[in-house]
């Protein structure tokens, strides 16, 4: 392979990766919200998603309502894009700032696992 279409290919990939980091992503499955793991009392609870070390920290939830997730500054990469298997539908989006919110439906007691947007880094959601 000639020099030039290798240095081609590598500045394609480099834009590429780029636009994943910086451009942010128009749609999203469902939004919500998650605030330093505190339940705030009303209508829609909004929970804010921590990381700890390569995973995040366990979040907790009120059973039966609607659940707004959000991500603090100490979530980096990939783990901005938490996603969400419940009941057979995907919920997942990128938290780029302490703004952007993903909504999940009123939940169920019990444990919900999740992942960020690459499987990499684990979480789960303690809803009681």
């Amino acid at each position: 392979m000639e020099k030039s279409t290798i240095y081609s290919l590598a500045i394609f990939l480099v834009i590429i990766v780029a636009g994943f980091i910086f451009l942010k992503p128009n749609s999203a499955v469902i939004t919500g919200n998650v605030v330093d793991n505190n339940v705030i009392q009303g209508q829609v609870q909004k929970v804010v998603l921590s990381q700890k070390g390569y995973n995040y920290e366990d979040a907790t939830a009120e059973a039966n309502k609607p659940i707004t997730l959000s991500a603090d500054n100490s979530v980096v990469g990939c783990l901005r894009a938490p996603a969400f298997n419940i009941g057979g539908q995907k919920y997942s989006k990128y938290l780029q700032n302490p703004q952007d919110t993903l909504e999940l439906p009123a939940l169920s007691k019990g444990n919900y696992n999740f992942a960020c947007s690459m499987g990499m880094g684990l979480g789960k959601l303690i809803v009681q």
